[in-house]
């Protein structure tokens, strides 16, 4: 249970692309001063009104039921939809999840050969402060379980300590999509899949080879992984808290601005693969489903925001997507 409970957690944080998020443009809602997590999808055909809802996955923050359905409308959407989809299959059999842990498996000990350090280059020579070496050095050592972590370049590292620290912030908690998944299971509703496994896998694999700070030069890489260590040797709190107190406030804007500050930056390939692509698959099945069903779609609140938003897509196509505040 905890090994199928650790590879969805990756998937979730790859899915709401938690180690750095894009840049957004805002996109203040013309329709509404204030916009929360619920919308409302109506128009261009349909006979009935279906819903989106931006879930919050990966600030380490347990859900209660209480917590969540307290956003204005959402209980009452919940009782009235037959089809509740999400972003990933849930609670599948041990095995499926084979392939995935497979392709994180080999991420971590057999990584491309990008992620190796050129022959004759150590960390030590990396940091000009070598106070920020033994840092690196003692935190590595320590924590990674890799006793040659001088192999393998600080963007490899970056991209495995975001993980590590990701898993450890999940254990035993509850996120947004777990407390919808577990209502959605008690009401015994229709329950499907945005993406497959397919696309899931294809997903970690992309995600975990294409990281910006690959791409800068290795003393850059190694004053960032020094930037990282010494923030978590330092942190007492949850540096998610912000997050998840504006997430439970319900505000849709001050979380997209949260969300454009330049540490939760990404490359752009990643962003597409994240965002816009999958949201260009979505759009079909939502559409699909709406046009014979009452539905509540939940992802991730970032396939919310920006200029390749679900809802933009929606209202390209002639819906009129609005917020229930």
């Amino acid at each position: 249970m905890y090994f199928r409970k650790c590879v969805l957690i990756i998937l979730v944080m790859i899915s709401n692309n938690l180690f750095a998020q894009k840049n957004l443009t805002m996109n203040k809602d013309t329709l509404a001063d204030k916009a929360g997590w619920l919308w409302e999808i109506s128009g261009n055909g349909l006979t009935q009104k279906s819903y989106l809802f931006g879930t919050c996955h990966g600030d380490g923050y347990n859900y209660k039921k209480e917590e969540i359905f307290k956003f204005n409308g959402l209980a009452d959407v919940f009782q009235k939809v037959d089809v509740i989809g999400f972003e990933t299959k849930r609670n599948l059999p041990l095995k499926d999840y084979k392939e995935t842990a497979i392709i994180i498996y080999n991420w971590m000990k057999r990584p491309e050969p990008k992620y190796l350090m050129p022959r004759g280059t150590y960390y030590v020579n990396l940091y000009d402060n070598k106070s920020q070496f033994s840092e690196v050095h003692k935190y590595l050592s320590d924590n990674m379980s890799d006793i040659e972590y001088w192999k393998k370049k600080p963007s490899y590292w970056i991209s495995r300590i975001s993980f590590s620290q990701f898993i450890k912030s999940q254990h035993d908690i509850k996120i947004v999509d777990d407390v919808l998944y577990d209502e959605a299971i008690k009401k015994k509703v229709r329950i499907i899949a945005l993406d497959d496994n397919k696309a899931q896998n294809t997903l970690v694999a992309t995600f975990m080879n294409t990281q910006s700070v690959d791409k800068l030069p290795l003393k850059e890489q190694a004053n960032k992984l020094y930037q990282i260590i010494h923030a978590i040797n330092s942190i007492t709190t949850n540096p998610l808290q912000e997050l998840t107190k504006l997430y439970l406030d319900n505000d849709y804007y001050k979380v997209e601005n949260y969300f454009n500050c330049p540490v939760f930056q990404n490359s752009k390939e990643a962003n597409e693969l994240l965002l816009r692509d999958r949201n260009q698959k979505w759009v079909p099945i939502i559409e699909k489903n709406i046009s014979n069903h009452l539905c509540l779609f939940a992802f991730g609140l970032r396939h919310l925001m920006g200029e390749d938003s679900i809802i933009k897509m929606l209202r390209a196509k002639g819906y009129t997507i609005k917020p229930i505040i």
